[in-house]
């Protein structure tokens, strides 16, 4: 009789270990489940729901957040880890906002700030707003070490899209005589160029007189400014002239 006992002993206890062998081996997958990948959940998300996916962060509470752009807007989406379920989904106005500011059109810089910006470029000498079908921009000319500058200026940063450079031309030898002979009212008779490295090209005029008096006129080449007279047998130029 004792030694039936023991085997129903020995017997309940084999059966149990059987069971919860069994029960270990069923339950050990999920209990080792592994998460997800973001691409996971992402693919995931995209398959219950048509939209975007703006950004996806994992928690460590082992869920996902998914932001999801929908037809109706933006939804925050929390889901499991591992599973992928759907915890909740709830919409948000934070990127809505968002995008609005970025679409808000950008304020045109007026005409005085963009002479403001080109100020170090040289003297300004004309600037316009020119508005084309599909395209506006600022065009303003400088002026800057006898070279002429057209800059093609964007309306909303100030930057320059576009610049041509062309160098002012010489005056004619015909010129610089002609402005001489007004400057000092007399009558050209000899001329010489120069043009020294690094200066500024220029004409030597000799002019005389009715008086019988002979200057040397210097005219500038590029702006026809004269720069000095020196009268025959003088010491000292000077640039005042003699009207």
């Amino acid at each position: 009789m004792k030694s039936g006992k023991v085997l129903l002993t020995a017997g309940s206890t084999l059966v149990f270990g059987l069971l919860l062998f069994v029960g270990f081996q069923w339950w050990a997958p999920s209990l080792s489940a592994e998460s997800l990948t973001k691409e996971e959940v992402n693919q995931t998300a995209k398959d219950k729901y048509p939209g975007t996916i703006i950004k996806t962060t994992k928690s460590e509470g082992e869920e996902y957040q998914v932001e999801m752009q929908l037809e109706t807007g933006v939804y925050l989406i929390r889901m499991d880890a591992k599973s992928g379920e759907v915890r909740s989904i709830k919409e948000t106005i934070v990127h809505a906002a968002e995008e609005t500011t970025e679409k808000m059109p950008q304020k045109q810089l007026t005409q005085n700030e963009i002479m403001a910006r080109i100020s170090s470029q040289g003297d300004l000498e004309q600037i316009d707003f020119v508005q084309e079908k599909d395209n506006s921009y600022y065009k303003a000319v400088v002026n800057k070490k006898n070279e002429k500058i057209t800059l093609i200026l964007d309306p909303y940063t100030g930057a320059i899209i576009d610049s041509t450079m062309v160098a002012d031309s010489i005056i004619t030898e015909n010129e610089a005589i002609a402005i001489a002979e007004k400057h000092v009212k007399g009558t050209g008779d000899d001329t010489e160029f120069y043009q020294p490295s690094g200066q500024t090209p220029y004409y030597l005029v000799e002019v005389e007189l009715e008086d019988d008096r002979d200057a040397v006129v210097q005219v500038d080449g590029y702006t026809k400014e004269v720069k000095t007279i020196t009268w025959e047998d003088d010491e000292v130029d000077d640039n005042d002239g003699h009207e």
